[in-house]
């Protein structure tokens, strides 16, 4: 399956999602798992009472946060300010991206909020981006053309052996927790070695709260220092030495190797910065970043993202995505009847064996494992 007829798999699985099964939904509920009335996340993880899960049900709304949030905006704002135009080298920031949406409107505010801030825009290629991520980088690249950009290409096995390790070692939360928690933080730990090697004083990486608070454990824009003066041993439950080699081990960060003025602040400016997914999808289109349809996170994240969805619902019932958007949509950060369209398609197609199959079967070959080796069934000939 080549890149063309990728996107063309995922945009029929995009158009019945948002088109036909709102259609069919109705005769349908009953072969899937209820959702909350409220964020839609699946019963599967969260039992319901009345129709509401536990989180909505604790969750406090937005507006009883909006002093602490207005409060933290304004100090990561003095926060950049200050550095504008200050590191000793080249470049002020070293910002992560990835091609996707959020990284990209990420680029756009810093450099229209803060003109003299330096930047160096890094992409961490790890062998599964998918092509409509580098064609958004491209992009990208070209309309806010005043900011540098370099891409890293470890070595081929780097990140393939990372995928086949996470997929055939699940924790608890599947792919959400265990793939996409040790590649992306392999990913993060490149970014920082880079800006600490160059000297750059902030890194700043585009996730949101609910990334930072789900998958992190962080309630704050920046990271402690004191972790960032760690060794990494371990990520998502998983001990590093078990998994690389000597050499490898060399990609993850030791903050602890680096003299302190060496070692980065690490910013998440949509933290504290509003943050509106939906609004995100709309503003980059807006801008001309991205072309419409090229910032569906399904179709610009990496070619492992049917994978994970397929195997998250063999082995949790549901998509592991669904706590982060839940948590969007119960901030009304993000369009309920988008994305509960979208995770009941999942579960409704990954049931049959029809959901993305051309892509599935793809990747599962270049990381050299079957469907059986990932708890799913063989697809029908």
């Amino acid at each position: 399956m080549g890149p063309e007829e990728r996107i063309k798999e995922i945009e029929e699985f995009l158009r019945f999602a948002l088109e036909t099964w709102p259609k069919r939904r109705e005769s349908a509920l009953h072969e899937i798992a209820k959702r909350c009335s409220n964020c839609a996340l699946s019963e599967r993880h969260s039992p319901l009472t009345d129709g509401i899960c536990s989180a909505c049900r604790e969750h406090t709304p937005n507006d009883a946060l909006s002093g602490d949030t207005a409060a933290m905006s304004r100090e990561l704002d003095e926060l950049l300010e200050s550095h504008q135009g200050k590191a000793a080298g080249r470049h002020d920031a070293l910002v992560m991206f990835s091609g996707g949406k959020d990284s990209a409107l990420l680029l756009h505010l810093l450099r229209q909020k803060f003109p003299g801030l330096r930047l160096l825009a890094l992409m961490v290629d790890n062998g599964f981006t998918s092509s409509i991520a580098f064609a958004n980088a491209k992009r990208v690249a070209t309309i806010l053309s005043d900011v540098e950009y370099v891409t890293i290409r470890p070595k081929e096995t780097l990140f393939r052996n990372t995928f086949r390790y996470a997929l055939t070692h699940l924790n608890a939360g599947g792919c959400y927790s265990s793939v996409d928690r040790l590649g992306g933080d392999l990913v993060f730990d490149i970014g920082r070695n880079t800006a600490a090697a160059f000297g750059i004083p902030l890194l700043i990486h585009g996730g949101t709260r609910a990334q930072a608070q789900l998958i992190l454990k962080l309630f704050s824009y920046e990271t402690p220092r004191s972790w960032e003066r760690e060794k990494r041993e371990s990520t998502g439950g998983f001990s590093l030495r078990d998994i690389y080699a000597p050499e490898e081990l060399k990609y993850w960060w030791d903050g602890s190797s680096w003299p302190a003025d060496r070692v980065p602040r690490v910013i998440f400016p949509f933290y504290a910065w509003p943050y509106d997914e939906h609004a995100v999808r709309r503003e980059v289109q807006a801008l001309g970043l991205f072309e419409k349809g090229k910032e569906n996170p399904i179709a610009s994240n990496s070619d492992l993202i049917p994978v994970n969805l397929a195997v998250d619902n063999s082995f949790l019932g549901y998509s592991g995505y669904e706590p982060e958007f839940a948590q969007l949509i119960r901030g009304k950060k993000a369009d309920k009847n988008i994305w509960l369209s979208l995770f009941e398609s999942v579960e409704y197609l990954g049931a049959r064996g029809l959901l993305l199959p051309g892509c599935i079967a793809e990747t599962l070959t270049r990381l050299g494992l079957t469907h059986a080796d990932v708890g799913l069934p063989k697809p029908a000939a």
